[in-house]
């Protein structure tokens, strides 16, 4: 078991592109299939990193990078169509503006655009409006953090209109107004858009990845070396104690400087992120021991035992479609497939865990604009 060690929470990640990109390499000759690359989002990398060595490119990873080449080209015009149909302020989160700031853009995956806005439902009618189509029944985004994906005939990628943070439910839940005062133009040139500030936009990743993925992801933390490259580490620090999310972010930097820098690693990669050194996608029994360990060593004692029994109620519930016979098929399965890679269970099982579905930005789901190039 890795030995705990305490990490500074004032020296910096890493902003030297050359280390990063050195350890990137390792991590990538270290995945043992290409299915744990895409379960760590470093399949994009990896061909850039395979094309540079000469080394031929799987056809199904083609096809992938096509696809991102795609959605990277369309993006801004999408964006700046956004931008004219709604009056009021709009912020883009993760996605394009996070990959930005990598020192290879094209590396950084993304499916859809997340837009912060001061009205959502004025605004998702002002993009109806302005000719977007709504790609699924609203009623199934009633109670989520976003509205309906709207996407633009032609394009293979969404926008999501966010009513508020996705963020675990365990955490202080800041308002949307406290987001917008904190923005800065975004750094994809398009006029009149905003985006958080770097050091919140890496925070803001951090809570995003907590909800399925809890140190679960290498990119990730590289997410957190290129926003934190670019903003204020103090800052981010200083808000995250503010918000109450010194937890997740104490850890998840704490893995960022383990994983990509020199640091002696936290307990918490021994314990439910030994697959991030790896490169390996997480087993099924690990994915339920990190859902479950997550808010145990992110809160302090007294929110323990609320959140544990939340993540514990969340494990046994249905889903919302769904039978109690089929429910308990879905749980023999994950029993039985308990040492096997979650990629390879859900894509056995047809099973999307909640919440993945909202969670967007990745190669999770099949995205529904995909429908529109078909």
């Amino acid at each position: 078991m890795t030995t705990t060690a305490p990490v500074s929470t004032t020296a910096p990640v890493s902003a030297d592109t050359g280390p990063c990109e050195l350890r990137l390499e390792q991590l990538i000759d270290r995945a043992p299939s290409v299915a744990d690359l895409r379960a760590h989002r470093l399949h994009l990398a990896a061909i850039r990193v395979w094309r540079a060595r000469g080394l031929p490119i799987p056809p199904d990873l083609a096809d992938a990078e096509h696809l991102a080449a795609l959605t990277a080209i369309t993006a801004p015009m999408l964006l700046r169509r956004a931008r004219s149909a709604y009056d009021g302020r709009l912020m883009l989160m993760k996605g394009p503006e996070a990959a930005v700031h990598h020192p290879h853009p094209s590396d950084r995956v993304f499916r859809d655009l997340d837009l912060l806005v001061d009205d959502a439902r004025a605004a998702q009618r002002a993009f109806i409006a302005a000719g977007f189509v709504q790609l699924d029944d609203p009623r199934a985004y009633e109670h989520s953090q976003h509205l309906a994906p709207l996407g633009w005939p032609g394009i293979p990628l969404s926008i999501e209109v966010h009513r508020r943070l996705n963020q675990p439910a365990w955490l202080r839940r800041p308002s949307v107004a406290e987001i917008l005062e904190r923005s800065v133009p975004s750094a994809t040139g398009v006029d009149g858009l905003l985006a958080p500030a770097p050091e919140l936009h890496a925070l803001l990743l951090v809570a995003h990845s907590w909800i399925n993925h809890p140190l679960g992801r290498l990119a990730d933390l590289f997410d957190t070396v290129a926003l934190l490259g670019a903003g204020d580490r103090e800052a981010a620090d200083a808000l995250a104690r503010a918000w109450g999310w010194d937890g997740i972010w104490r850890l998840s930097v704490a893995a960022t400087d383990a994983i990509l820098g020199d640091r002696r690693p936290p307990a918490s990669l021994g314990l439910w992120a030994r697959h991030l050194s790896a490169t390996r996608d997480r087993t099924v029994l690990e994915n339920h021991i990190a859902s479950l360990a997550a808010p145990m060593c992110a809160l302090p004692a007294t929110r323990v035992p609320a959140a544990l029994a939340g993540a514990l109620r969340d494990t046994a519930r249905r889903r919302a479609d769904e039978r109690w016979a089929d429910k308990l098929r879905r749980s023999r399965l994950a029993v039985a497939h308990a040492f096997m890679a979650t990629s390879a269970h859900r894509e056995r099982t047809h099973y999307r865990p909640r919440g993945l579905e909202l969670a967007g930005d990745g190669e999770d789901q099949r995205s529904p604009t995909m429908l529109l190039v078909e």
